[in-house]
């Protein structure tokens, strides 16, 4: 093997390493317990939906279901700083539009779209991604409110982490 690809061939050891790690550690240290459900809740990196979406899978769960206002405001208390512009939630029509679905497959029996949304805007190329609006959002949606969001769009996303049962 030569040098040059001795070079390549650790450093892509290397990366690797500090990728999985970096992960464990995020997901260790900022995990949140809601005492209303004890389910875990903590907060990808900035990804795309897709992406927050596999990375949940990975930890043992899945964006975020909002089932009621109580657990909405709870999750806006929890995470929503003055910083915050969106947050993926679990919540997306890309099957069918205008039929919104929660991604671990219960039941939609709560909603709390901002007036107007969602709107499924063309000029951002459709929108299919749930986000809760946060203090920074430079639209001045109301925060805790719902928006969709296109699949372009880099964010971090609330994943949501079920108690072994």
């Amino acid at each position: 093997m030569s040098k040059r690809n001795q070079f390549y061939w650790i450093y892509y050891l290397l990366t690797t390493f500090f990728l999985l790690i970096s992960e464990s550690v995020i997901a260790q240290e900022k995990r949140m317990i809601n005492p209303s459900n004890n389910h875990q809740y903590l907060l990808t990196e900035v990804m795309s939906w897709q992406e927050a979406k596999i990375f949940a899978e990975k930890l043992g769960g899945y964006l975020v279901t909002i089932n009621d206002e109580e657990e909405n405001q709870w999750l806006v208390k929890t995470f929503l700083k003055d910083e915050t512009d969106f947050l993926w939630i679990g919540l997306t029509d890309y099957q069918e539009e205008g039929n919104f679905i929660w991604i671990n497959g219960e039941k939609v029996i709560y909603t709390n779209w901002e007036q107007g949304e969602p709107n499924n805007n063309p000029r951002q190329g459709g929108e299919d991604y749930g986000v809760i609006n946060g203090v920074k959002n430079p639209f001045n949606r109301t925060v805790g409110k719902w928006s969709d969001a296109p699949e372009k769009a880099k964010l971090r996303g609330i994943i949501e982490i079920e108690p072994h049962k």
